[in-house]
């Protein structure tokens, strides 16, 4: 799918991935629908879409309040007539830790990692099914695969494991159709998501791949032609300690 004129909606586009992703894809030719619930930040990646000489439009949205998703898919609609792109890309970042602290952690990580990519998928599949044609994308983690560091985050990889399970169900049911469907798996990457949960020392950590590695790898999977589909892609981040 040749990206320039697509009309791309990135949920939790305000920063981290999302932002990174969207600022990416507007460089290419896409036109960006950028989707989260802080409206000054949006508007500030939107600046930055634009100022580069490509296209976004802001659209607030809690993505956990379905009635929230609906109305603001029908905005999209309005500005972009159509939709060939969903990346789902909102996420939240929880531990025991955290979860002791703050046990409704528990409920709003089910919320945002699942719930409202089901919700936002729900809503523009039947677009996509209209036309036959489109892709999504869901930016899940390794801790949706089977790894013996999950135990120290059973929460988090319990709504990974329920999106990579949701992903591979709903790839199976388009099997027949011209939809594609998507999944990126990286590892721990520099972003927003370890800070904004409260953890300490979030950045710069030697096993952290770069943002912009992740953002190269969901290009690649979107900007692949119209009958090529990759299902999945698990993105590690080699390092050595020491030397």
């Amino acid at each position: 799918m040749n990206i320039k004129n697509k009309n791309i909606v990135i949920t939790g586009a305000s920063q981290g991935l999302g932002k990174a992703l969207a600022i990416k894809l507007g460089s290419m030719g896409g036109r960006i629908a950028l989707v989260a619930r802080h409206e000054e930040l949006l508007n500030e990646v939107k600046k930055e879409i634009n100022n580069g000489g490509g296209e976004a439009e802001v659209f607030v949205c809690d993505i956990t309040e379905f009635d929230q998703v609906k109305k603001t898919v029908e905005k999209i609609l309005e500005k972009f007539e159509t939709i060939d792109i969903l990346v789902n890309g909102a996420g939240i970042w929880t531990t025991d830790e955290f979860e002791e602290k703050n046990p409704k952690l528990i409920e709003e990580a089910f919320k945002v990692n699942i719930i409202g990519h089901i919700y936002f998928t729900k809503t523009v599949l039947p677009l996509m099914k209209k036309i036959n044609k489109g892709h999504i994308l869901n930016v899940i983690s390794k801790a949706g695969l089977d790894l013996d560091e999950n135990k120290d985050w059973p929460t988090y990889t319990a709504t990974k494991w329920a999106m990579n399970g949701y992903t591979k169900s709903l790839r199976n049911s388009l099997v027949a159709t011209k939809i594609k469907v998507s999944a990126i798996y990286p590892g721990g990457f520099e972003s927003n998501i370890f800070e904004t949960a409260g953890e300490e020392e979030a950045h710069n950590q030697p096993w952290m791949m770069k943002t912009s590695e992740v953002v190269d790898a969901a290009v690649y999977v979107l900007n692949q032609p119209e009958n090529l589909l990759i299902d999945s892609v698990v993105i590690n981040s080699k390092y050595y300690e020491g030397n």
